[in-house]
């Protein structure tokens, strides 16, 4: 039990705050109408996505290539945050970091890079994963609710990141180049392109694409869930078992949990006029203590619209450890190091994330 708690603390947590609301507004049907399944059903479609195309050899395949089209660590270097921040985009920011934080790692310690090489640039792929995740609605959960919540379109949607998203590749851009300075060659036989199992890889792209038309309703999220369980029991249980469960049943508990608070008439004043006036930074405030999913289905019932609540909790995503979960991912990889050095790892990550959370949150003041 006691590992079960430590492997799934975050589940823990919401399942308390949910019971613990159940005194406010006990068990009834609003339980159930306060669940989104439309979020839970893509969540379920967008994870049997990325474990299909982990087993399909997908992002072995992309790795590969990187190593093939790079003959400095500092290129590879490059290439590395360039595709972790494109990829989370598709394969949400978990997905990046999983992938290819334990390559980064392998990888530069064969090349014998210095510790503090390493250091820069696991936090700038962190960094770049949770930015480049706020791109599209499928890149990160909360994206996924806060769509769903207000029934955004693809226009007001893209209208409404694409700036902080270019505004973020242009920091991770400027960030590489002062931090990444240091370069030496990869030898040869670390180049190897691994094979990829081009069919597999194809069915899961188009569930991805079916995914992403769901999102905006072009495509009913029911038929895409059953179409895709169908197709992993009759044709790839095992990613059935590699499927994350517990945090479907983590939403579950987040969605109970906002909708008993919600049900309070001091909570709902209390956060209803900051959530009109300064929406943005109360979102990115509540991102920082109790992470950016939780704070978007906490704060989506008092927004007047979606901007306000997608903007703060996406840049807010950055900060803290715990603002995003993602990063937390990170984090977790990097402290099993042998010789890492644990306190100047912090002392990074916090200084670039709250400083491109400064200059973020004065962009958004500005457009």
């Amino acid at each position: 039990m006691l590992g079960f708690v430590k492997r799934e603390i975050v589940f823990v947590i919401a399942a308390a705050a949910a019971a613990a609301s159940a005194f406010f507004n006990p068990p009834s049907y609003s339980w159930i109408e306060a669940i989104d399944f439309h979020t839970l059903g893509l969540l379920f479609s967008l994870m049997g996505v990325s474990e299909g195309l982990k087993a399909s050899g997908f992002f072995d395949a992309t790795a590969g290539m990187l190593m093939k089209r790079s003959g400095s660590t500092r290129r590879l270097s490059v290439l590395l945050i360039a595709i972790v921040f494109f990829s989370s985009m598709l394969f949400t920011n978990d997905v990046a970091l999983l992938m290819f934080v334990p390559f980064t790692m392998m990888l530069l310690d064969r090349e014998e890079a210095e510790e503090g090489y390493i250091i820069r640039l696991v936090v700038l792929e962190t960094i770049a994963a949770n930015l480049g995740s706020m791109t599209t609605p499928v890149g990160n959960p909360q994206n996924l609710f806060i769509c769903s919540f207000f029934g955004v379109g693809p226009a007001p949607f893209f209208r409404t990141i694409l700036p902080f998203s270019a505004i973020s590749l242009l920091l991770i851009a400027a960030s590489a180049a002062i931090l990444l300075r240091s370069s030496s060659r990869i030898e040869e036989e670390t180049r190897e392109i691994r094979k990829m199992d081009r069919q597999r890889t194809a069915i899961y792209m188009a569930f991805l694409l079916a995914a992403m038309l769901s999102v905006f309703h072009v495509i009913d999220w029911r038929i895409l869930f059953a179409a895709e369980l169908a197709f992993l029991i009759a044709h790839d249980r095992i990613i059935l078992r590699r499927i994350d469960f517990i945090l479907l049943l983590t939403f579950v508990a987040f969605f109970i949990f906002s909708g008993n608070i919600g049900s309070i008439d001091a909570v709902r004043d209390m956060l209803t006029s900051p959530m009109h006036s300064h929406p943005i930074a109360i979102s990115a405030s509540l991102s920082q203590i109790i992470s950016n999913v939780p704070a978007a289905i906490l704060l989506s019932p008092f927004a007047d619209g979606f901007e306000g609540v997608l903007i703060g909790t996406d840049i807010g995503g950055l900060g803290t450890p715990i603002a995003s979960l993602a990063s937390l991912i990170s984090l977790k990889f990097y402290f099993r190091r042998e010789n890492g050095r644990k306190g100047a790892y912090i002392a990074l990550f916090l200084f670039l994330n709250f400083l491109f959370l400064a200059i973020l949150m004065f962009a958004a003041a500005m457009i």
